[in-house]
This record gives structure tokens, sequence and C-alpha cells, in this order.
């Protein structure tokens, strides 16, 4: 994508902020309490190490969630390196709710997946809303939308026929319209 973003999105989840939050708070009392000696100080130290290491995985994941689009088409972080999407190759967006996969907990999260031409499906990291955050994710949605609409090629509609072979044949079977534009 050489064009400049006209679109960036980044993940505004709030819920998995709180989570984060909360797993760096309990890091840190973990810690302290393994440096002030508590009982079982090195459980304690363990407990505050692996806690600390999802905290910070999880604040970076969240910072690093982000869509770009453009004149040139989609441009999405995964983990380890940015991926690119034309516009071409994508024929519309789904949103998707995604059930939470504890049965304990009915949790329903929004998502959006680019469906490509080849029939593949290319889940984007963001919008990714939680249902208290419909608003945002509606109008994130209807911004790719929009941009999808604006950039990427129409289909070629083929001409209507006449049901005469001959005069299709030679191109004589009537206007054209142009459908794609009604």
């Amino acid at each position: 994508m050489t064009g400049h973003a006209e679109l960036s999105l980044r993940w505004q989840g709030k819920s998995a902020r709180w989570w984060t939050a909360f797993a760096a708070l309990a890091a840190a009392a973990a810690g302290v309490a393994a440096g002030l000696g508590a009982p079982d100080a090195q459980t304690w130290g363990i407990l505050a190490a692996i806690v600390g290491m999802a905290a910070v995985g999880s604040a970076i994941s969240m910072l690093r969630r982000r869509v770009e689009a453009g004149p040139d088409g989609l441009r999405y972080r995964t983990v380890v390196r940015w991926r690119r999407l034309a516009w071409e190759d994508i024929a519309r967006f789904e949103d998707l709710l995604v059930d939470g996969a504890d049965p304990r907990f009915r949790s329903t999260e929004l998502r959006v997946a680019a469906r490509l031409r080849d029939g593949s499906t290319v889940s984007l990291p963001v919008p990714w809303m939680g249902p208290a955050e419909m608003g945002v994710f509606a109008k994130q949605l209807s911004q790719l939308r929009a941009l999808h609409r604006r950039y990427a090629p129409h289909p070629r509609v083929a001409p209507p026929r006449s049901g005469d072979r001959r005069a299709d044949a030679r191109g004589e079977a009537g206007p054209q319209r142009d459908t794609h534009d009604a």
C-alpha cells in the first residue's frame, strides 16, 4: 500500500483494558509480596512473573491491533507483521457474532471478516467490540464499507440478452445499462 491511509482503526475495547490493568495490578501485588518476604515468597515471585508477562503481552497486542484503509486497499496488523488486501480481492465485509469459548459466561462479541472473491474469509483484528460498544462498531464497519464502495472496481455486468442469438452476437441486443449504480 503505497498511498496514505484514509481510515485508521485501532482496538478500543474497554473490557480487555480492565482485565489487562487488573492482571498488571495482580502481578505488582504478587511481586511486592515476594519482595517483602511473605511466606512462600518464591511461589509469589513465580506468580508475579507469569501474570506480569501475560499483562505485558496483552497490552502489546492491544496496541498493535490496527487496520488501515486507503486507495490501494486494506493493511492490517498481525502479531508479527503487516498484511495487505487489495480492494479488488475483497468481495464484501461481513459482521460476525462470536460467542465466548467458556459456556459459563454468556458473552457475544462482534467482529468483521473480509470475504474474498475466491470464497475465503480473512478475519480483521478491528473492529472487534463487545456488545457495549455497538455504536462504535457500527460506525467503523460503515466507514470500511464506504471505502470499499469507493475504491473497489465494480464487477462487470453482462449485457442483457434479447432472446435473438444473432442480434446478441452482433452486439445489437439493445441499450446496455449500468446496473451496479442503481
